[in-house]
């Protein structure tokens, strides 16, 4: 951002110098040098930060009232075609692997600076302690995502969220996945909008990891497959876009979380 702003503001003295120099004169040459030169990376620079001036814009539209942030990581699994999605815990609908991320202690004074405070839509409790679902004042949006886009001070791993969900819980055997990987494919950004549910408005920020599992663990999630539990659904892409429907179904019981339809949309 600091870049971005010395590119604009060379090109912009120059050319308020170019507009009301003489055209035939040194300074107007100069001048106008600088402006094109300029111009080049301040656009390359336009389109670098094009997420960072979004947030500047929802700063401005909400700079004397607070913005509602949940950040979180969501697992992409796929086998055979279809992707395999968990029960929610606090929402009679199946979501994707993955939860909100956790601050570390480390980062209490920062937080504290920038007048964040918890959430006030979920009682509190052992399990959403330090979640990063927070309630951050407009004014200082842009530097709370300077401050999570640094990734210090806060959880960046995906394995807690995967081992409490489906290790800890046996739908998949722990000695077969101590260890996993994964890319993070995406960071998305959800327009700010107006939520109902939090009055407010709210800015939701979701990883979408694309788990990477070893021929042992491949055949692990194809026998699950073969095996019915409650607590999973394995998914087709049409579904999941139906948000749970099923065609030709004669009752539509099954939910299925948007934040799926967010993991299958994903692209590098």
């Amino acid at each position: 951002m600091p870049r971005l702003l010395f590119y604009l503001g060379v090109m912009l003295i120059s050319t308020i110098v170019v507009i009301f120099s003489d055209p035939g004169g040194w300074i107007f040459t100069v001048s106008g040098g600088l402006a094109v030169g300029f111009a080049v990376p301040l656009v390359d620079t336009l389109v670098n930060h094009l997420g960072l001036l979004k947030i500047v814009w929802y700063s401005l539209c909400t700079w004397n009232r607070r913005v509602r942030i949940s950040a979180s990581y969501l697992y992409r699994i796929r086998v055979d075609g279809d992707y395999l999605l968990v029960k929610g815990t606090r929402f009679d609908h199946y979501q994707p692997v993955g939860g909100v991320y956790k601050t570390h202690p480390s980062s209490s004074g920062r937080l504290m600076d920038l007048n964040v405070l918890d959430d006030d839509l979920l009682a509190p409790d052992a399990v959403s302690e330090a979640d990063l679902r927070i309630r951050v004042p407009g004014r200082n949006l842009l530097s709370f995502v300077t401050w999570y886009e640094g990734e210090r001070g806060r959880e960046t791993d995906g394995w807690r969220e995967f081992y409490e969900e489906l290790v800890a819980t046996g739908i998949l055997p722990g000695e077969t996945f101590r260890v996993i990987k994964y890319d993070r494919i995406t960071r998305r950004y959800n327009p700010l909008r107006y939520s109902e549910w939090a009055q407010s408005k709210e800015l939701l920020i979701a990883d979408i990891l694309d788990l990477l599992p070893t021929d042992e663990q491949l055949a692990e999630l194809r026998k699950l497959k073969d095996h019915p539990d409650p607590r999973i659904l394995w998914a087709s892409e049409r579904q999941i876009r139906r948000l749970g429907a099923a065609e030709g179904a004669s009752s539509q019981t099954t939910r299925i979380a948007v934040t799926a339809v967010w993991t299958i949309d994903a692209t590098n």
